[in-house]
């Protein structure tokens, strides 16, 4: 069985970065994307990071994490 592809998937995502590149540079917001292995510790980092600078500047974040909602509880 053949199965046809009608629309290009990565195309899009590629499209809607761009779209949210634009608004975050038009806006000025400085956006990082973190990502690693499971442990390495990026949400160690997230935290370390909003504790020491939360008082000089406005932060959030957005949680992807697409194996688990490990995460997505903690604050």
């Amino acid at each position: 069985m053949k199965i046809e592809i009608v629309e290009n998937v990565m195309q899009y995502n590629k499209e809607e970065a761009e779209l949210n590149r634009m608004l975050f540079s038009k806006n000025k917001v400085l956006t990082l994307n973190i990502l690693s292995a499971p442990g390495a510790g990026k949400t160690s980092l997230i935290i370390e990071t909003i504790k020491r600078l939360k008082s000089e500047i406005n932060i959030g974040v957005i949680e992807g994490d697409i194996s688990s909602t490990h995460d997505a509880g903690k604050t």
